[in-house]
């Protein structure tokens, strides 16, 4: 098994030697300059770093091809890597870490157990590889879906305060297009502010409406409060019926986040029943033993 596995990563090496030869890395225009002076620059650093990046620009791209394949994946992994932040490279080479890594416990537990005597035969390692590949795969997306739920949360929070800001602005006599840029910068250590900024940003330079650009942060995020609300601005039309929206998201999101808060708690609360229960039972079983005990001795 051992011989198997090494006889594998030779051919993997010699592969990537092959690859590596046939298609090398372009020059740096520092290599370039010093080939055409006749120069001699050792630059080991730029090409490993040059290796690296392009290894990393390969697994990102696979990987977004692969999920774009996939309708109902691409709708939940992209608008995740885009609300958190996280580069397709990134989080591309997290994928194959985890995979390749997990992948390798079934041979290394395979030559342990072959070490102390115990020959498990190759469909147990070759079945642990399966397994233990397609669990490190999965185990990025979930984390990269637990992190995008709660930047979304956050969002949905920030969106709250920013229609009552914008609805308060109109309040005192300030134009509706106004009062979304100034509720943007209120914040500037908020990202979900700088968001909101940038896609107003978006659609002043691109000379659209501002609700457009709204909308579009909300397809690319996946919220589908901004999107209810970029809808309901772009129908309100005038700006009295657009601070009447405003006030209305505003007090929906906050009755929303409420509700969620009161979820919350009451799970918490859930939860915190079986210690208690158990601790109970533990207790009850303490007190009644000595008397079970001693009766089912007696009867004996």
């Amino acid at each position: 098994m051992v011989v198997i596995i090494l006889m594998g990563l030779g051919v993997g090496v010699g592969l990537a030697a092959v690859v590596w030869g046939l298609f090398p890395p372009p020059l740096t225009l520092r290599a370039a300059l010093a080939r055409l002076s006749g120069e001699h620059v050792t630059a080991p650093t730029d090409v490993l770093t040059q290796g690296v990046g392009g290894a990393r620009r390969l697994c990102g791209h696979l990987l977004e091809v692969n999920v774009r394949k996939i309708p109902r994946l691409a709708d939940i992994v992209l608008p995740d890597l885009a609300i958190t932040g996280t580069p397709t490279e990134t989080f591309a080479v997290k994928v194959v870490g985890y995979g390749i890594g997990l992948a390798l416990l079934g041979p290394v537990a395979c030559v342990a157990a072959g070490a102390v005597g115990v020959h498990p035969g190759i469909e147990l390692p070759a079945l642990g590889v399966l397994v233990l590949g397609a669990l490190g795969v999965a185990t990025p997306f979930v984390d990269l879906h637990q992190a995008a739920t709660r930047r979304r949360r956050h969002f949905c929070h920030s969106l709250s305060t920013y229609a009552s800001l914008v609805s308060m602005a109109m309040a005192g006599a300030m134009g509706w297009s106004s009062a979304l840029e100034v509720a943007s910068t209120v914040s500037s250590t908020d990202w979900a502010m700088r968001e909101i900024a940038q896609s107003l940003l978006w659609a002043q330079a691109y000379r659209k409406q501002p609700w457009e650009g709204l909308e579009r942060l909300a397809v690319r995020f996946d919220v589908p409060d901004l999107t209810d609300l970029a809808r309901s601005m772009s129908q309100a039309g005038d700006g009295a019926r657009i601070r009447d929206s405003l006030e209305a998201k505003a007090h929906s999101l906050r009755l929303k986040e409420t509700s969620a808060l009161e979820d919350s708690a009451q799970a918490v609360t859930q939860k915190m029943l079986l210690p208690g229960v158990l601790l109970m039972a533990g207790y009850g079983l303490l007190i009644f033993y000595p008397a079970l005990a001693s009766f089912t001795g007696t009867h004996l």
